[in-house]
């Protein structure tokens, strides 16, 4: 008999079973795919943006009705504290733009070589390749789970299986399934950091191209419905890039109301009347030169030609050739270059899953269910994502962490 059988080997998992464990539970953590922290080795391309270094109360607001809800987890275990954790096990961390705290060594093993130490030093029993098929539940209480392999009995149960997204690395919404057979509801279910489709195809050959310190605004019926400023990605379906990401929320919010034009502003320090005056300078100063090269002061090479074409100038056409109607309209377009965005990746491609076990139904002080007694929630499986920067890996291990400290 386990005090806490833990479900899934993500960063949530394994820190509420570390915690645990340091508190001296008999723990149990089981990961149905043959590894523990598969997402986490890709987090922020393999380098792992672990935190962000905002004050409570800025991190609180990143996460919207979910920031209340974590406030007593984020209390219990914050930036500092996770710092301080994973320097404990030798695991050095840097602050980089924008607050966004990485390992020093730049690699995502270090952060899961950590929390594996942790477990480890605490006697947690780690079993991969070990699927929950559902809860045992007896009089309103949990009793253990029934595996692929075996029952396990437990006095408490953790549900830290994530979301929707990357199902490759074990994410495929086993844990909404499991919470439902205790009664929960599930909040529907959508990508909340995610790339989109346009409409125009010519941003397939600017695959890999990407647009930095750019200004984006989303419209959707004449409306505007978010704007950041930052680096963007084009690809071969669309756009990326960590400002679309950021803003992917609002505009998936809005998708099933039609498509959503974004307007992108390549150069927002100017004003259209500067940008005309820079633009007649390097006309003037390179005049024999064919436009399109002129406009590589301006934007990537690649979209040089493109933006020709949308702007209705002949390929060839020499700078000093260009008219005064013909410059207005290339001012007009660096101003804001336009895309239709039609639908957004699949949910499988989502950073973070929104939506999830509705928060109502949880304790916010515990993490414990507020229906079936001895069943806990952590992670992304919750109603709970924020932006990018670092914050939903804090999410998850401050309510790991808070869960592991909270079973009796």
């Amino acid at each position: 008999m386990y005090d806490f059988i833990v479900i899934g080997g993500g960063p949530a998992g394994m820190i509420a079973a570390g915690r645990a464990g340091a508190r001296g539970k008999r723990v149990v953590l089981l990961e149905k795919k043959d590894q523990l922290g598969k997402k986490l080795l890709i987090c922020a391309s393999g380098r792992c943006n672990v935190t962000n270094m905002a004050s409570l109360d800025a991190l609180i607001k990143v996460y919207g009705r979910g920031g209340l809800f974590l406030r007593a987890a984020l209390e219990t275990f914050d930036n500092e504290k996770l710092r301080l954790f994973l320097l404990s096990y030798g695991v050095d961390t840097v602050v980089e733009n924008k607050g966004r705290v990485f390992p020093k060594s730049q690699k995502a093993d270090s952060i899961l070589k950590a929390l594996e130490t942790c477990m480890h030093d605490h006697k947690v029993k780690i079993q991969a390749n070990s699927h929950v098929l559902r809860l045992n539940i007896e009089n309103n209480r949990v009793s253990g789970v029934e595996t692929n392999h075996e029952n396990i009995f437990g006095k408490n149960i953790l549900i830290a299986t994530g979301g929707l997204s990357y199902p490759a690395t074990g994410s495929t919404g086993d844990g909404y399934t499991l919470a439902t057979s205790a009664g929960h509801t599930i909040c529907p279910t959508y990508p909340a950091i995610i790339a989109f489709e346009t409409e125009e195809t010519w941003v397939k050959s600017l695959q890999g191209t990407p647009m930095k310190n750019v200004n984006i605004t989303a419209y959707q019926t004449g409306k505007k419905i978010a704007e950041q400023f930052g680096e963007a990605l084009f690809t071969h379906y669309g756009v990326s890039g960590p400002t679309i990401l950021d803003m992917s929320k609002r505009i998936v919010g809005c998708l099933p109301g039609g498509s959503v034009q974004i307007r992108i502003d390549l150069k927002p320090k100017h004003t259209p009347e500067k940008l005309e005056s820079i633009l007649l300078d390097t006309i003037k100063r390179h005049g024999s030169k064919v436009m399109k090269s002129c406009l590589t002061f301006f934007l990537p090479e690649k979209l040089a030609p493109i933006f020709m074409n949308l702007c209705n100038i002949e390929l060839h056409k020499k700078a000093s050739q260009i008219t005064a109607p013909e410059r207005r309209r290339i001012v007009r377009l660096l101003k804001g270059l336009p895309l239709t965005l039609v639908r957004h990746r699949p949910i499988e491609e989502a950073i973070v899953t929104g939506g999830g076990i509705s928060l109502d139904q949880v304790d916010a002080k515990t993490m414990q269910s507020k229906l079936c007694a001895g069943l806990y929630f952590a992670g992304e499986v919750l109603d709970i994502d924020g932006p990018t920067g670092g914050f939903n890996l804090q999410a998850a291990l401050s309510s790991g962490y808070l869960a592991g400290d909270s079973v009796p």
